[in-house]
């Protein structure tokens, strides 16, 4: 263990047994900045939830400054409703493909020098694995098509990436998309793993989400 490495769980704690909102909410900023500046703001979805269940205040005064400060996040058909008209699922799917995006772009050099796990490139990590997990977990319709999902990523990366790019054959096999679980290799299998667990804080049941260690 760290101790330089913010103890999340304490501090969510702490901010839970505080008695008014206006309390937890330095406590709730301090994570979520630590969240942002760490490349942490998937997993960390979890802990922010937590304490904004707990004070139902505090979860509405940050909806609402989210909703002044930013743009809403507009998301296409192809995702499924609880995340495309919840705007803070919304935002929660969008910081999660930025961070598989992130991930698989590491620069070679620094990749080298990571200290993080994080922070070291995912050169196995492919489209069409994400394509792959979220159908299973739901998070896009299962009718969705190699070309809607592309689309789809384009439109949340923006000038991240070119126009068309997420759809071209370079960018991983999609027919492992519709693969039996039995079929896949073992490298396919760890792959689906990971990205499956960048997503858990968004797809599991409210109130029983366990935080992943950050």
């Amino acid at each position: 263990m760290n101790i330089r490495l913010i103890p999340v769980d304490f501090v969510v704690e702490h901010a839970k047994a505080l008695k008014t909102a206006a309390e937890a909410k330095p406590l709730r900023q301090l994570l979520e900045d630590w969240f942002i500046s760490n490349h942490h703001e998937a997993e960390g979805y979890a802990a922010l939830r937590d304490i904004d269940e707990h004070f139902p205040a505090l979860a509405k005064q940050v909806a609402l400054n989210d909703e002044a400060e930013q743009e809403p996040v507009v998301l296409p058909g192809c995702v499924m409703g609880r995340y495309r008209n919840n705007q803070t699922e919304a935002r929660m799917l969008v910081a999660i493909i930025h961070e598989i995006h992130r991930r698989m772009n590491i620069p070679v050099a620094q990749s080298r020098k990571a200290k993080r796990p994080e922070d070291v490139r995912q050169d196995n990590w492919t489209w069409p694995h994400v394509m792959r997990v979220m159908k299973y977990k739901d998070i896009i319709s299962n009718t969705t098509n190699k070309a809607t999902f592309g689309a789809m990523i384009e439109q949340v990366l923006g000038d991240k990436v070119k126009e068309n790019s997420i759809r071209r054959a370079n960018y991983g096999n999609y027919d492992i998309v519709g693969t039996l679980d039995f079929n896949l290799n073992e490298q396919d299998k760890d792959v689906i793993r990971e990205i499956t667990a960048l997503f858990l804080p968004l797809t599991m049941p409210k109130n029983t989400t366990k935080r992943p260690n950050i």
